[in-house]
């Protein structure tokens, strides 16, 4: 598998709500090389693909292998990431009556 594939870029920065510059900046690698790996016009070095998965994983950003019939992806690991806890924490009472044995009968 890939380091990083330019789909899993775009949905963990999306996932983050970070710009496409604002990526760039904090895995210092130019704004156009990201610009161009997310497009496919470009594959990066190894060593530049590290630096943005790193960047993003730093963040709160878990990637997710291919399993069975499944294709790879990203997730946000709630652990690091703060505000997704505390919007969690927010509705878990809605969430938790929504899932309750009988809610679904």
């Amino acid at each position: 598998m890939s380091i990083l594939l330019a789909s899993q870029c775009r949905a963990a920065r999306a996932m983050l709500g970070l710009s496409q510059k604002d990526l760039a900046q904090l895995a210092e690698v130019g704004s156009r090389t990201l610009a161009d790996f997310e497009t496919g016009t470009r594959s990066p070095h190894h060593r530049t693909l590290k630096a943005i998965r790193h960047t993003l994983e730093a963040a709160g950003i878990l990637f997710i292998g291919e399993e069975d019939n499944l294709g790879p992806g990203v997730r946000l690991n709630s652990n690091e990431h703060p505000a997704l806890m505390s919007d969690m924490e927010q509705h878990a009472p809605d969430l938790q009556h929504e899932l309750s044995p009988g809610a679904f009968r």
